[in-house]
């Protein structure tokens, strides 16, 4: 028999209850637990005060857990949520522990539906103390929870719901259900687990004990554990990236009438806000510069893309934005929102109110109307100048504070939502599978072309710095040119560019092996010994740190990033500069070197020889210091290229220099050497070696063609003798060709282990018999003046103590006395410059004993200059009068009409007939057209005469203005490059030799532009017969022709 029982639920509701009982009576609970539970928690609201989440299809049934874990939206304290979850995991791993989820949501498509969508209840110890009962008084009916009296156990709660239906937020925020608030913040009470039959309430789970009537025959309450473990293996948000970032900064305006061809600042933003033109309110800028990078060393930084174009029209011209803090743990980036307004922005973590710091560049002629279009640093957030929210969305919202900032790169933490397969954030270097090390041969020292998207050479932000202290910038000239072989390796790997690239070359011209490996790696400051290019800047750790992090050469050693990232894949070159071998070259092919064959070919050669031998040790010991920092990367130690021939008859070009067979035998046989030192190093040390000697066969210099190289550039103090663009795509073609076309991560014949074995090897041609011999850099000064003092310095170890060593200078000798060396092995002794010796190249040499007694040699290559600044050649003209410049003759030709006498030009081409590029305003010229010239020099070639040159702007002018863009659809295109038309192409009004103009438009989308009139002189303009003369958009590309390289 039943009993009945009248007892009080939610203090108010008197309903019968069932008690067990000894009669074996049929149940008339058995269906309640069907009506008052669910098997899914469907997540589905429509229009509750406009706002819509979810669908009659999302299921949280095996999700629920997981969205208790989450936590992104409200805004209350991260630590009382894991406190919550870890109290939540106890009570359900412990056996005293019990929980129950129950579903609340309501949709009833208006506003009088109920958003919350589940509570969740829990106890980590009173499983004994709670029990679930049935309960069932006429038309009402249910469960209820009972407590054990005097039970002293917790029972908590928490609710999970939506934030947006909860707690506003518009589109911005997040429609999945998280974590809201509940645990020690929400009294828990047991009527709140109470649940009636046609109750909006639905059990969908429960561990509590069950008190089930006699003769019960119904279904057992629900336990649903499919939660448990549950973890997504995707996210909303996967193809986010995508939306909210951009893979280069174009600057393009077209605003109120003014106009900015497309250009290209994704590789010279920081340049643009360090050096700017700065108005007399923002003295701050260089505080300001200061704290950004500390940020870049130690903190976190963004740079966002502001910039907005609408049908061809500019209605936002800011370009750059920054955003910085000096701390890391202050701000990260969070994801919110669904589609098709989800958001990212960056935000305060927990507990930090620091100040978000921002700064804003662009064009000044356009915004101020002073200057053109060339991009500066404008303002920042140092009082109240406007900085745009660093909030960053897929869609344009501005009735709620939207904007349309893209990122460019990021280095501030990301809150990744769990589950998240999409692509990092760009800026994050923690999978760097490739790393390029080396000398200028890796760096792309020599490709002295112009990016005509930048008006820059190819040279790489960071990389091409003159020195400025008073802005705390050291003199910077790695030359890490972005088509130098380690980009197109990299490219051929797919590893991408930008800041998403999973590679990075730290490669920096006139790097020796000291710069590469751990040798005092702690006191370093940078290259260019002795001092370093980082001696006397207070902010040297600050620079130093900010190099590691954005991989800028130079400024640390080398291998210091091998260490940090750990890459895949370490290419090199290494060895020359620690011969000296560029600047003995420079010796030999200078014009200002002593008539007849230069000392290192003939009565220094085995000197040279030496010091080639003893590279052997010290690169053995760079490629064990590689392998120990990064012990699963694979190094590859690149060999140097031929890069001259010393066959006859040879065809040697003007910017060739004074060189000859002897000297060109003497530097074919010394790469040979070094080649041979390089591989047997690799051996014993268990890398791979790569032979690239033959890359440049068809285009070295003195051959017939000289495709691939850089002649002598001015002065020649580094780009000179090295390749250049095409150079490079050889050496990459050669270094796959070597490897059999495998991707050098997973090249099948790379060495397993080194053979200690292997020793130095000899060369017939070198060896005579001469003493050991080093290259070292004894005098701080490589280019010191006639009759200057000179400090002469030689490290510990160098030489014997107490012996005697005598210095000298040559080309022809000069006795500058002898020393007696210190009890430590050292020197430091001070020598005058003779003033009877001619200014150019020699040499400085030490004859002495080495620590063991041997007789040793060791050189420098000075370039010893006159007292006059201004004619540091001493040939009594002034530099600045000379085509070539200092200490370089003029040959008095040039073959391809580009205004640059041979001797000193980087590379003679065909003759050059036209040229184009876009407007210039200091030139006052419209920077949203393209004007196409004719050389005036080509006269004879071109058939025309008479041309009119305006030298209004610039006196030395040769050029005339044949054409420009007129119209609308040839304007605000981004030049590319000029070709001359090799056939007629009547179809597409081409004909033969005409000039070729092919340009981008914002969208990277490439055109064919003609001149109207090319075959007529150039007219002055208002004379008789003067019309302006326009471009003509061409139906298609001629054929084999495109913007790229």
């Amino acid at each position: 028999m039943w009993k009945l029982i009248i007892s009080v639920i939610g203090a108010t509701l008197a309903v019968c209850i069932a008690v067990s009982a000894t009669a074996e009576a049929a149940s008339e609970y058995d269906d309640i637990i069907d009506k008052v539970s669910t098997k899914t928690l469907i997540h589905h609201i429509d229009n509750y005060h406009g706002k819509t989440c979810g669908s009659p299809n999302d299921d949280y049934a095996k999700k629920w857990l997981f969205s208790f874990k989450q936590k992104r939206y409200y805004s209350g304290d991260p630590k009382d949520h894991q406190a919550a979850v870890e109290s939540l995991e106890r009570a359900m791993s412990s056996p005293k522990g019990a929980y129950a989820v129950v579903y609340e949501q309501n949709n009833k498509h208006n506003d009088t539906s109920n958003p919350y969508f589940i509570k969740v209840f829990w106890t980590e110890d009173g499983r004994n103390d709670y029990t679930y009962r049935f309960y069932k008084n006429h038309q009402i009916s249910g469960i209820y929870l009972t407590r054990k009296e005097g039970s002293q156990s917790r029972l908590y709660v928490a609710t999970v719901a939506s934030p947006k239906l909860i707690l506003g937020g518009g589109n911005g925020s997040n429609c999945d259900p998280e974590y809201l608030w509940g645990y020690k913040h929400s009294q828990a009470f047991i009527s709140d687990m109470n649940i009636s039959v046609g109750s909006n309430k639905k059990l969908f789970t429960s561990t509590f004990s069950v008190d089930y009537p006699s003769g019960y025959a119904g279904p057992k309450f629900p336990d649903n554990r499919s939660a448990i473990g549950w973890w997504p293996d995707s996210s909303q948000y996967d193809d986010f990236t995508d939306k909210i970032t951009v893979k280069k900064l174009i600057n393009y305006i077209n605003y109120h009438k003014k106009f900015c061809a497309p250009s290209d600042y994704s590789n010279s933003w920081f340049t643009a806000f360090k050096y700017p033109n700065i108005p007399d309110n923002h003295k701050y800028h260089k505080s300001y510069m200061a704290s950004l990078e500390r940020a870049m060393a130690t903190g976190a930084y963004a740079v966002a893309y502001e910039q907005t174009t609408v049908n061809g029209k500019t209605v936002n011209p800011y370009f750059i934005t920054v955003f910085w803090s000096e701390n890391r743990d202050d701000f990260h980036i969070k994801f919110y929102g669904d589609a098709p307004y989800r958001v990212a922005t960056i935000t305060h973590k927990w507990g930090s109110s620091a100040k978000l710091y921002g700064m804003i560049a662009g064009s000044t002629g356009p915004l101020w109307g002073r200057g053109g279009c060339e991009v500066e640093f404008l303002q920042g957030n140092y009082l109240n100048g406007y900085i745009p929210t660093a909030r960053f969305n897929e869609s344009y919202i501005p009735l709620s504070g939207g904007n349309n900032m893209k990122i460019f790169t990021s280095t501030f933490d990301v809150e990744y939502p769990d589950g998240y397969k999409g692509k990092p954030i760009p800026g994050d270097r923690r999978n760097i599978k490739y790393l390029a090390l080396g000398d200028s041969f890796s760096s792309g020292e020599g490709d002295t072309d112009k990016n005509p998207a930048t008006d820059r050479k190819y040279y790489r932000q960071w990389t091409d710095v003159n020195e400025d202290k008073a802005k705390g910038a050291p003199r910077e000239k790695c030359h890490v040119s972005t088509r130098s072989y380690p980009h197109k390796l990299a490219n051929w790997m797919g590893l991408g560019s930008g800041p998403s690239a999973a590679w990075a070359s730290v490669a920096c011209s006139g790097a020796t092996v000291y710069d590469m490996n751990w040798d005092n790696s702690g006191g370093y400051e940078g290259q260019d010994s002795p001092l370093g290019r980082l001696h006397g800047y207070d902010n040297k750790g600050v620079l130093q740190k900010m190099a590691l992090n954005e991989m800028i050469p130079g400024r640390v050693k080398q291998v210091e990033f091998v260490k940090k990232y750990q890459p895949k894949v370490i290419t090199l070159t290494a060895g020359g500069n620690d011969v000296g071998f560029g600047k003995k070259i420079k010796d030999c092919v200078h014009y200002i070197k002593s008539i007849g064959t230069c000392d290192w070919a003939k009565d220094e050669m085995n000197t040279l020889g030496s010091q080639i031998k003893g590279q052997f040790d010290r690169l053995v010991g760079l490629y064990k210091e590689l392998k120990a920092a990064s012990p699963k990367s694979k190094i590859y130690a690149i060999g140097y290229p031929q890069f001259i021939t010393d066959t006859e008859p040879a065809a040697c070009g003007l910017n060739a220099g004074a060189i000859d067979l002897d000297e060109r035998r003497m530097i074919v046989h010394a790469t040979q050497y070094m080649n041979e030192v390089i591989e047997a190093a690799a051996r014993k040390a268990g890398v791979k070696y790569v032979d690239i000697s033959q890359a440049l066969n068809g285009g070295k210099m003195c051959e017939k063609h000289q495709i691939y190289m850089t002649g002598i550039v001015g002065l020649g103090e580094q780009e000179s003798y090295h390749p250049n663009k095409l150079g490079h795509v050889k050496i990459f073609a050669e270094i796959a060709k070597q490897l059999d076309n495998e991707d050098l991560s997973t090249y099948s014949k790379y060495p397993t282990a080194g053979d200690e074995s292997v020793n130095a090897p000899s060369s017939i041609y070198f060896d005579k018999g001469a003493p050991s011999s080093v290259n070292t850099t004894m005098l701080a000064n490589s280019k010191p003046s006639k009759g200057s003092k000179q400090r002469v310095a030689l490290a510990k170890s160098s030489l014997q103590p107490g012996s005697s060593a005598r210095v000298e200078i040559r080309s022809k000798p000069v006795d500058l006395g002898s020393y007696t060396v210190s009890s430590d092995g050292s020197m430091r002794e001070t020598i005058t410059i003779p003033d009877n010796i001619p200014a150019g190249y020699h040499t400085l040499f030490v004859y002495g004993k080495s620590v063991s007694g041997e007789d040793i040699k060791i050189t420098q290559t000075l370039l010893v200059t006159g007292k006059d600044k201004e004619d540091l050649d001493d040939d009594g003209v002034k530099d600045a009068n000379q085509p070539c410049g200092a200490f370089l003759k003029a040959s008095g030709k040039d073959e391809d009409l580009d205004g640059i006498d041979d001797a000193c030009d980087p590379e003679i081409t065909d003759p050059i007939l036209y040229t184009a590029r876009n407007g210039k305003s200091e030139f006052n010229e419209d920077e949203g057209k393209i004007y196409v010239f004719r050389n005036t020099r080509a006269a004879k070639l071109t058939g025309v005469n008479n041309d009119y040159i305006d030298k209004s702007s610039n006196k030395d002018n040769t050029e005339a203005l044949i054409a420009s863009s007129l119209t609308e659809d040839t304007k605000n295109l981004s030049f590319s490059k000029l070709v001359i038309a090799k056939e007629d192409d009547k179809d597409n009004n081409i004909s033969k030799g005409m000039p070729i103009v092919l340009a981008k438009d914002i969208n990277e989308k490439c055109y064919a532009l003609g001149p109207e009139d090319y075959l007529s002189p150039a007219l002055r303009p208002g004379s008789n017969g003067y019309k302006p003369r326009g471009l003509i958009k061409l139906n298609r590309l001629p054929k084999g022709v495109s913007c790229e390289e």
